[in-house]
């Protein structure tokens, strides 16, 4: 009778132990789910405002809205005269 008790007390603590472990799986695993719903939710906020941030852009980088207040600072529109060409061989073939 002395054996089963010792193995009956083995297998009770072995039981034990893993209700043990179990348990802190469980917590860890609960704490990261936590932390991804944080960080999926901060991920969504970031798409949010990356949207907005762009459509704020092409509002405020219309061509019609931004011509009259390059006008007020003294800007022109380019003139011919203004370009420059890069290619030093074009140059050359024009000039004969």
């Amino acid at each position: 009778m002395g054996m089963h008790r010792a193995i009956n007390l083995v297998l009770m603590l072995a039981t034990l132990a893993s209700a043990v472990a179990l348990y802190a799986v469980k917590n860890d695993t609960r704490r990261l789910e936590t932390r991804v719903a944080a960080q999926e939710r901060a991920l969504e906020r970031a798409r949010s405002d990356v949207a907005v941030l762009t459509a704020e852009r092409a509002h405020l980088s219309r061509p019609e809205r931004l011509e009259p207040l390059a006008r007020l600072i003294g800007l022109s529109p380019i003139a011919a005269a203004q370009y420059m060409r890069l290619d030093p061989a074009a140059d050359r073939d024009s000039a004969r």
